[in-house]
C-alpha cells in the first residue's frame, strides 16, 4: 500500500489543507455576524452613514470604539464583507488604509436592520441571535459523543445541566433565552408577509384556521390582515398560551393543548409553520393524523405546512443546498426532526392518511406545502 504522498499531488494535498482549514474556522463568519447585529451595525450604516454607506472611522466613531480596537473591527469587517453581508469600495485594493475604507449593506444587512428602517421588512437578526444562543452551539460540540449514545434524544439535551429538550428549555427559560426565541420565530414569520398575496387562492377557500404550535400568533395576525374573513386560533402549549393570550381579538384566540396528545380545535385548515421540520418522521404523522382527525369532524379541509424549501440535490443552487445542509444539522442537534426531499413529505402525509400534496415555493428558503384528505 502507497502511502499518501505517493497517491496525491503535491497540489490537491495543498488544496487539501485549505478546505479543512476554511471550514475548521467557518464558525468564525457566525460570529462576526453575531456581533453586527449585537452592535446594531446595520442601523449605523443606514441611519448615520452618507447615502447609506460609512467610512471605518465614522463607523467606529458611531459605535464609541476605543482607537486601539478600530484595527480589529476594520478585521472583523473585512470577514463580514467577505461574507457579502456589507460591502466595501475598496475592497479589492489591501494597501488601502483603514480611513479610506467605505462600507455599505446589501440584500443580506438590509434584512438585518430594526425600527422600521427596511419599510417595514422585519429584521431576522433575533432568528439569528437565537441559533448561535451559547447552549445551542454547545450542542453542536456533543454530536461526536452523542452519536455513539443511545440516548438521549438530541445533543441539545447534553448541553444542559438539567436535560432538557429545547421546547423544555425554551418554556423554562422564557426570559432571555425564550425571548429569544420568540423574537427568532416572529422575524421568521415576519418576512412572509410581502409574499402571503401571492398565495390568495390557497387561503380564500377557507373561513377558520388552526396556528398549530403559532406561539405569539404573529403569523396569524398576519393572515388576518391579509385575509380579514378568517377567524385564527393559535394552539400552544400553556407557558406559550400565559404569555400571549393578551394578543386575542374578534379574529384570533388561543388554546392551550399539546400537539401530540390533546384533542385539535376544529377548522378548515391546520397551519404548521416550522413544525415539521423540528420533529421525527413518527411524530409527524402523528401531528399530521391529529389534524386530519380535526378537518374530518369539520367536515373536509387541509393542512397547510410552511417550511425550508425542500431538497433537491441535483437542482438546488449550491448556497440553497448549503443553507438547507446546515437547517438539518440544527434539526438534529437541537430537536429531532429534520429537513426532507419531496418523496418524505410524500411518506409522512401519505402515512397521516392524506391522498395528495401539493408544494408551493414561497420567499428565501420557504415553501408552502398543502396536504389534502
Amino acid at each position: 500500500m502507497g502511502s499518501i504522498s505517493e497517491n496525491t499531488t503535491t497540489l490537491e494535498l495543498s488544496q487539501g489543507y485549505v478546505n479543512v482549514y476554511k471550514h475548521m474556522l467557518s464558525y468564525a463568519s457566525s460570529m462576526a455576524l453575531k456581533c453586527a447585529i449585537q452592535l446594531h451595525i446595520p442601523d449605523i450604516i443606514f441611519t448615520k452613514g452618507k447615502d447609506q454607506t460609512i467610512t471605518l472611522p465614522e463607523l467606529a466613531s458611531a459605535l464609541q470604539i476605543p482607537p486601539s480596537r478600530i484595527s480589529c473591527l476594520r478585521r472583523v469587517m473585512r470577514v463580514l464583507v467577505h461574507s457579502g453581508i456589507f460591502t466595501n469600495k475598496n475592497q479589492h485594493d489591501d494597501d488601502k488604509t483603514e480611513e479610506e475604507e467605505v462600507y455599505g449593506l446589501t440584500s443580506s444587512s438590509k434584512i438585518l436592520l430594526t425600527g422600521g428602517n427596511n419599510n417595514g421588512v422585519p429584521s431576522v437578526g433575533g432568528y439569528v441571535l437565537a441559533v448561535l444562543e451559547p447552549v445551542t452551539v454547545t450542542a453542536f460540540h456533543l454530536i461526536g459523543s452523542w452519536l455513539k449514545k443511545e440516548s438521549p434524544r438530541t445533543p441539545f439535551h447534553l448541553a444542559n445541566d438539567e436535560g432538557l429538550s429545547l421546547y423544555e428549555y425554551w418554556g423554562k427559560n422564557i426570559d432571555g433565552f425564550g425571548d429569544r426565541l420568540d423574537e427568532g420565530m416572529e422575524s421568521d414569520s415576519g418576512v412572509l408577509k410581502f409574499v402571503l398575496k401571492d398565495l390568495k387562492s390557497s387561503f380564500e377557500e377557507i373561513t377558520t384556521l388552526v396556528d398549530v404550535g403559532g406561539n405569539t400568533g404573529s403569523m396569524c395576525m398576519m393572515l388576518i390582515e391579509e385575509f380579514p374573513h378568517l377567524k385564527c386560533t393559535v394552539f400552544d402549549l400553556p407557558y406559550a398560551i400565559e404569555a400571549n393570550s393578551h394578543n386575542s381579538t374578534s379574529n384570533l384566540k388561543f388554546v392551550e393543548g399539546d400537539m401530540f396528545q390533546s384533542t385539535f380545535p376544529e377548522a378548515d385548515a391546520f397551519l404548521l409553520k416550522s413544525v415539521l421540520s423540528g420533529c421525527s418522521d413518527e411524530e409527524c404523522v402523528k401531528i399530521l393524523k391529529n389534524c386530519g382527525e380535526a378537518i374530518s369532524r369539520n367536515g373536509g379541509g387541509k393542512v397547510m405546512v410552511i417550511d425550508n424549501n425542500v431538497i433537491n440535490t441535483k437542482n438546488d443552487e449550491a448556497a440553497e443546498l448549503e443553507a438547507k445542509l446546515y437547517f438539518d444539522m440544527l434539526f438534529m442537534t437541537a430537536l429531532t426532526g429534520r429537513e426532507r426531499t419531496k418523496k418524505d413529505y410524500e411518506n409522512i402525509f401519505y402515512q397521516a392518511g392524506f391522498t395528495r400534496i401539493k408544494i408551493t415555493r414561497m420567499f428565501g428558503l420557504k415553501s408552502l406545502i398543502e396536504g389534502f384528505l
